[in-house]
């Protein structure tokens, strides 16, 4: 199974040393791939260049671009896979409210509490998985109906053809 890749937006420094720290093992067994940007637009060229990201930890309060707008953006390109988890100060419900209000998969709150973070993105790559399952499963549905429609046609065509009304059998 391939890498999950996560993109981690802060303008906090030390918040890139922590994450590579607590998901060390992780990471070096190929499990999970880290991306980190320090506001919105960075985020966004990120995203651009490595459309198979499929988590975003994103905070709320940064420069050029913040954490909601980036949201926004994020819903605008609709994949339906994409999971965004909000990073905020704590008590910052407002801010909160409105980014679960607006498509945010989960929260969390600052001072980041990784055990709550790491079952936070498990959930996350849960949902991905089913996501993805289901996709799988609508392909495999539609290429089977393709190919009964196929199917039917070319019968429909070949009992057409040797019927005893057709014309290019009658004999009258």
């Amino acid at each position: 199974m391939a890498a999950i890749k996560i993109l981690s937006v802060d303008d906090e420094a030390p918040l890139e040393l922590l994450m590579k720290q607590y998901f060390r093992r992780k990471i070096r067994n190929g499990e999970y791939e880290f991306f980190f940007a320090h506001n919105g637009l960075e985020a966004l060229s990120i995203l651009y260049n490595n459309p198979d990201i499929e988590i975003i930890l994103s905070d709320i309060n940064m420069p050029e671009m913040d954490g909601l707008t980036l949201l926004a953006k994020v819903n605008e390109m609709r994949n339906p896979a994409l999971r965004v988890i909000m990073v905020s100060a704590y008590g910052d419900m407002k801010n909160i409210r409105e980014a679960m209000n607006n498509g945010a998969f989960d929260f969390a709150t600052k001072p980041i509490d990784m055990d709550d973070l790491s079952l936070t993105i498990e959930k996350a790559i849960a949902q991905i998985n089913y996501v993805h399952e289901s996709q799988k499963e609508h392909a495999q549905l539609e290429s089977l109906k393709n190919d009964m429609t196929t199917a039917a046609t070319s019968s429909s065509i070949s009992c057409h053809a040797y019927s005893p009304h057709s014309p290019r059998t009658a004999t009258r």
